[in-house]
């Protein structure tokens, strides 16, 4: 065999070996891109299929707790540079990656995840022991190495408090409106027996800070609710209080 015809075969097989890796790569590798394009943040856990069509527990990190957001399943199309992405059996979020423009399209977003999230984002939350869950839903945001532009309805539903034995206190809304580097929000109460109210704001360096007010529905539930009124903050009127996040300061 000529050396012509053995560089021919190397190169034929090698083309097929890498072709085989290619279209049968195991679904770990979007968890492996998941992370990479999160510096750690996120990750998938339990992954099955492949990487074009596979399913996977998504998993927040922060430090060195995990927090699980739920199963989700995945369906590549790199013809148009599309991720279509399934929770349960709800219609599909619709990622798209931009090339060189390094920021990423997401529409139709649909997302349950548990209160508990909230504190991964502010540890100052975690006395309160948030419980209930988040249900986010936007038309279009977009997303880049500044953060997020676009906005979103976060409903808090069934909330409740490890400090409050009253199950649930109500239920909330935030709208939030993303600006790049900052993240807006307004908080407003949709029912319930604690009325809470605010504006916010969310940035990589500072945290989350809020400001708002807080009290008691018409009724008996001012009596039910006194203990936790004051653990939210001090009284600035006749039974509203105050509701106060701060930024934790940056580490030195």
């Amino acid at each position: 065999m000529t050396l012509r015809k053995r560089v021919s075969l190397a190169l034929l097989f090698g083309s097929a070996f890498f072709a085989g890796i290619f279209v049968f790569a195991p679904a770990s590798l979007m968890g492996y891109a998941l992370e990479r394009t999160s510096g750690g943040m996120l990750s998938l856990a339990q992954t099955t299929g492949s990487l074009w069509q596979g399913s996977g527990v998504l998993l927040l990190q922060h430090k060195t707790r995990f927090q699980t957001l739920g199963s989700y399943r995945w369906e590549l199309h790199p013809t148009d540079a599309a991720l279509l992405v399934r929770t349960g059996e709800s219609a599909p979020m619709i990622l798209r990656y931009i090339p060189l423009s390094g920021h990423i399209d997401v529409d139709d977003l649909h997302l349950t995840l548990p209160a508990s999230t909230l504190e991964l984002a502010a540890p100052q939350l975690g006395p309160y022991q948030l419980q209930g869950t988040f249900e986010a839903r936007s038309d279009h945001l977009l997303l880049d190495s500044s953060g997020v532009n676009g906005q979103a309805v976060v409903d808090w539903l069934q909330a409740s408090s490890g400090l409050s034995s009253i199950r649930p206190l109500g239920d909330y809304r935030i709208l939030l409106q993303g600006n790049g580097q900052t993240l807006d929000a307004k908080l407003s109460t949709l029912s319930g027996k604690l009325l809470l109210s605010g504006t916010g704001r969310f940035d990589k360096t500072g945290g989350i800070q809020i400001n708002g007010t807080a009290q008691a529905a018409p009724g008996a539930a001012a009596t039910e609710l006194n203990e936790l009124l004051h653990h939210i903050g001090p009284e600035v009127s006749p039974g509203v209080f105050k509701l106060e996040l701060m930024p934790q300061p940056a580490a030195r």
